[in-house]
């Protein structure tokens, strides 16, 4: 089962990258700015002190511009760092500037890890999660390398955001046990809040 699961996955992975990967650059950024229009409307996001953000990676929605404006606003802005690559630890790490992001862990940015800059879970008041596709469930497909899933264990599925372009979406996602949906997922064209079984 587990096998199949995987196999699934990787289907998934490949055709919605592919997918992603051919988005005109300038409609990306269109796109990405109406994407945070809409999150600047979430009550969730209104209410929160604290947010954690990913930092955009290849053809993924851009958070950069999200960054330095929630900093602006004088929220708390955490990233994802890793210390140790192929451990499956990500720790979140606070941000002031998007200049302390200058090291690079599979490619991806992050700021250096002091003890005194990580956040614990139960300090943040809202994840914003990246993915390769969504199911109208809120499950998703990531890159595989499972950081995020670890990651979200215990995070209420109502903290948990994510962040796609509109064609990333489908009906049906392979999930398993140990898959965790987000609350709401927020793309260009709408605010999809996931109902609860």
């Amino acid at each position: 089962m587990k096998d199949y699961l995987e196999s699934e996955k990787r289907k998934v992975r490949y055709e919605f990258l592919n997918l992603r990967n051919r988005i005109d650059p300038i409609l990306a950024s269109a796109y990405s700015g109406m994407i945070f229009a809409k999150i600047k409307k979430l009550p969730v996001y209104e209410k929160a002190k604290t947010v954690m953000f990913y930092l955009s990676y290849g053809s993924e929605v851009m958070t950069d511009a999200m960054i330095s404006s929630s900093i602006e606003e004088d929220k708390t802005v955490a990233v994802p760092a890793i210390q140790t690559p192929g451990d499956g630890k990500m720790f979140a790490v606070k941000l002031l500037r998007l200049e302390d992001a200058y090291q690079s862990v599979y490619g991806i940015r992050q700021p250096e890890i002091n003890r005194e800059d990580m956040l614990e879970k139960g300090e943040i008041d809202l994840v914003f999660v990246p993915g390769i596709a969504f199911d109208y469930e809120g499950f998703r497909v990531g890159y595989g390398k499972g950081y995020f899933d670890r990651w979200l264990e215990g995070i209420p599925p109502e903290k948990a955001v994510g962040i796609a372009y509109d064609f990333q979406l489908t009906d049906k996602m392979p999930a398993g046990k140990y898959d965790l949906p987000v609350g709401v997922i927020v793309t260009e064209k709408r605010i999809i809040q996931i109902k609860k079984n």
